[in-house]
């Protein structure tokens, strides 16, 4: 009954109930879309750590990022394959440089030098070309996110890299960077051409524990044989790497402060298109109190109005959200919604509304049963 009634309410101003409804959406989409932005945004700043394939990370101390470190000399690779439990190590250049298009412009770009023999933080989601086509010389391999930015559209395009020929050899799918300089992909040999690094030494050193060695295990003896380095586990320096790009530069404060906006506009309009509603219906309400109903079956009326008002605002921001977020899926900057997160946000959303409904229950409390009679 209470149901019955809430949905009559609503209906009866169709034009409050559509508007209602609007705010609802609006801001709904506003959460979804700043929350899918910073899911995207930790994916993103993350991505070269996670899938690099390494299980300990050697690093200068102070390292904050993956994408900004000081320099590794050759000693520290040769010290790391001492250490117990190590089944491989592998020199890593990542450095930004400059990159010239075609066109004579210029664009920021993060060279990734990769070990070819192990593997460790090559490019992944190739779509064209190959792997072992970047051990030719020059050879690069940039994210087709970003062809047009660098000014390149197939294999075989030369680009310059420092003032050195450089030659498109491959393509990825979906290797964002958090920075919007693009990733490079090409050899640990080929990066030393591109950069300031000696051979031998590198910007990390990637270690790969040997079967059965838990890699937080393997990074508390290397760090007791580097002592002048600085030794994380793989999921440790990808909390690093996204505490900083997120907290620190200060995007992630803006986007949940963005988000929270929105919830706060969305209470704001279910709570004074309830206000409004309850004021309109006071004698009704109180002539269901005069009758015998009581506060909580009146409460209750409120509550599901704002509930019903919630739940279809939710369905439709949440149709619109996902086809913004699938659309985004060719941009640089992805926004990720999988489903918990919808789903957290639809409980987020009702109870944003149950939340709205207590300044019109307020109001019931001030009813006097005995007005009707007057």
């Amino acid at each position: 009954m209470t149901t019955l009634m809430a949905w009559r309410n609503l209906r009866q101003d169709p034009i409050r109930f559509a508007a209602t409804v609007i705010g609802i959406v609006f801001a709904v989409v506003l959460i979804s879309l700043q929350t899918g932005m910073l899911l995207g945004f930790m994916k993103t700043s993350a991505g070269l750590v996670e899938n690099a394939g390494a299980d300990v990370w050697v690093m200068a101390r102070g390292t904050s990022n993956v994408d900004q470190s000081g320099l590794l000399n050759e000693s520290a690779y040769y010290r790391a394959l001492t250490v117990d439990g190590v089944e491989s190590v592998a020199r890593v250049v990542i450095q930004f440089s400059g990159w010239k298009r075609p066109d004579g412009g210029m664009e920021s770009v993060i060279l990734v030098g990769f070990d070819p023999r192990t593997g460790m933080a090559a490019p992944w989601n190739i779509v064209e070309g190959s792997r072992d086509a970047l051990l030719a010389p020059n050879a690069v391999m940039v994210d087709r996110l970003y062809a047009d930015k660098l000014g390149v559209s197939k294999l075989g395009d030369r680009v310059e890299i420092v003032e050195r020929m450089a030659v498109i050899a491959g393509f990825t799918s979906g290797v964002r960077t958090f920075t919007q300089s693009p990733y490079v992909f090409t050899s640990y040999n080929n990066a030393l051409r591109y950069t300031n690094v000696e051979h031998g030494g590198a910007s990390y050193m990637l270690v790969k524990a040997k079967p059965g060695i838990e890699p937080a295990a393997l990074a508390e003896r290397l760090g007791a044989v580097l002592t002048k380095e600085e030794v994380l586990t793989t999921s440790d320096f990808a909390s690093r790497t996204r505490q900083y790009w997120i907290l620190t530069t200060g995007a992630g404060s803006a986007l949940i402060m963005g988000a929270a906006l929105g919830g706060l506009v969305g209470v704001i309009i279910v709570a004074q298109t309830l206000y409004s509603a309850t004021v309109e219906r006071l004698a009704e309400y109180a002539t269901l109190t005069a009758i015998g109903a009581g506060t909580g079956y009146l409460n209750r009326i409120v509550l599901t109005q704002s509930l019903i008002a919630g739940g279809i605002g939710f369905t439709v921001a949440a149709v619109i959200a996902s086809v913004l977020a699938a659309s985004s899926a060719s941009s640089p900057a992805a926004v990720l919604l999988p489903p918990l997160a919808i789903a957290t946000i639809g409980i987020l959303t009702l109870a944003l509304c149950a939340l709205a409904s207590l300044l019109a229950i307020r109001k019931l409390y001030t009813i006097d049963p005995t007005s009707v009679f007057r």
